[in-house]
């Protein structure tokens, strides 16, 4: 739906968007490269933990905007928060399978590792490996989906647009931002709207 916004709340409307992506460009590409190349596999779980950090913020700010903000920036704002939630949920997956993991480990000691046919008798745990692989493929599909979104919602808060469906998670007051409608609807409006100023 477009709404009838001026170029101050179309900026601040990306704001969010900004903080989200930056977040998950910080943190999953840039952070978990370095842990991987320097630190160890239980490292990574300090990822979603500063993610989550972020997420975090963009909830607590997403509660201030809707009380002092426009109901178009604020919209923003909760989508950001809403997309959050996504990873949040894609973590919790990831960890419970980590502690699953650990549980079995922990009752059948060695019991998922693997010779590694070195002179040295080295073993591979596959269980650490398989666990902490799928764990990643989680976080990842969450990752690629939310980045996408937030892409369009970049572009979307720049042309006056939000999802109408936010409006059951924030109401819209009488001083709300006017629909302008969806489309083609809005080239009608504006059309009739010129009418009425030339009449």
């Amino acid at each position: 739906m477009h709404y009838r916004v001026t170029e101050d709340e179309k900026r601040r409307a990306k704001t969010p968007h900004h903080i989200f992506n930056i977040n998950i460009i910080i943190t999953h590409l840039f952070m978990s490269m370095i842990v991987l190349e320097i630190g160890s596999s239980f490292e990574l779980l300090l990822i979603p933990l500063l993610s989550s950090l972020v997420i975090g913020y963009l909830y607590i700010t997403s509660r201030k905007e809707a009380k002092k903000d426009t109901w178009f920036v604020a919209s923003h704002w909760t989508m950001a928060w809403r997309r959050g939630r996504i990873l949040l949920i894609s973590y919790a997956i990831a960890i419970a399978m980590v502690l699953l993991y650990l549980l079995v480990d922990m009752l059948f000691p060695g019991g998922l590792s693997m010779n590694d046919f070195s002179t040295d008798g080295n073993q591979t745990n596959l269980g650490e490996l398989i666990t902490l692989r799928f764990a990643a493929v989680v976080i990842f599909v969450a990752v690629l989906i939310t980045f996408m979104q937030t892409g369009i919602s970049v572009y979307d808060a720049g042309n006056g647009i939000s999802n109408p469906a936010l409006e059951k998670f924030l109401p819209r007051g009488e001083t709300a931002n006017e629909e302008l409608g969806k489309g083609a609807d809005e080239s009608i409006q504006n059309t009739a709207n010129k009418t009425e100023e030339n009449n």
